[in-house]
């Protein structure tokens, strides 16, 4: 296998882990139809490529999968940076089944025909592949393999996640965060964790860059404070906090208690209100647990 093999299975490893990722995000009742994507992608490269003379390349299609594998644990852990949410058991179910899959078809199947392709004779073939795709359908309407989303809920990995990124993220912005009412850092914080985990780190540096070369306003720091200027994290917290303070502010004037529902909407309408509701709540519980008072 030489280097121009490589880089080409390297460059269809990404293409499928951004068509994974597509079905992944409009798919919620099952995912076994991640197992199955890379069977037909396969099949379908295995039809492309002797069209450009490339029947090489067909030997080894099942390694795309591998690739793809690789790329995806490298964005959850070093992209992302969510390390502690990576479920093993969806990892171990659905890539084992698809690899299993994808082995079988490229071993029994593309090495062994001319073009997977079939011609106007063969084309009653088309028939059992129906079948195969209803039974498909079946299986995929009536076997779920569970798989929790990283982002909906926080129990189990996930609380385990959202504590550890609330001491990680105190400790380094901890003496940044500077409130006229204490009882406001959990949500400063409910809110950072939040955004952290939608735009990383990594993300966040590529927005700065896009700002260099454009110059407009857009979301920046890990507060995602829309700024004209180019700012950094902690000047986003900065800008963050006076504008929570100041609707705080106006809403105590109608009530006593803070309303965090209704401060968040008005602090920005785009947030998923209900998920940093549930993240503050989480810190309120642990910080009552350890004894801490913000």
């Amino acid at each position: 296998m030489d280097f121009v093999m490589i880089l080409l299975y390297v460059l269809c490893a990404l293409v499928l882990f951004f068509i994974l990722n597509y079905f992944d995000k409009n798919e919620k009742e099952s995912n076994l139809i991640h197992a199955f994507i890379p069977v037909v992608y396969i099949i379908l490269l295995a039809g492309l490529f002797p069209t450009f003379g490339m029947e090489r390349m067909n030997e080894n299609l099942f390694l795309i999968l591998l690739l793809e594998l690789c790329i995806r644990l490298y964005y959850v852990k070093y992209i992302l940076r969510q390390e502690d949410l990576m479920n093993a058991s969806f990892y171990i179910q659905i890539y084992g089944i698809s690899l299993v899959c994808c082995y079988l078809v490229n071993r029994c199947f593309i090495t062994q025909v001319t073009s997977v392709f079939p011609n106007a004779e063969e084309m009653k073939v088309g028939i059992w592949f129906a079948i195969l795709l209803f039974f498909a359908f079946i299986l995929k309407t009536h076997v779920h393999i569970q798989y929790k989303e990283q982002v909906s809920t926080f129990s189990g990995k996930k609380k385990e996640y959202l504590l550890v990124q609330y001491v990680r993220l105190k400790i380094v912005f901890g003496k940044w965060i500077k409130v006229k009412d204490p009882d406001s850092i959990p949500m400063i914080y409910a809110i950072m964790i939040y955004e952290n985990s939608h735009r990383p780190k990594f993300f966040r540096k590529i927005d700065k860059i896009k700002y260099r070369f454009t110059g407009k306003e857009r979301k920046m720091g890990i507060m995602q404070i829309k700024s004209k200027v180019e700012i950094d994290d902690i000047t986003s917290i900065k800008l963050a906090i006076k504008k929570l303070e100041k609707i705080m502010e106006n809403s105590s004037k109608k009530k006593k208690k803070v309303d965090w529902e209704v401060v968040l909407k008005e602090y920005d309408e785009k947030l998923s209100v209900s998920q940093i509701v549930e993240i503050y709540q989480q810190i309120m519980e642990f910080n009552e647990k350890e004894g801490k008072n913000e």
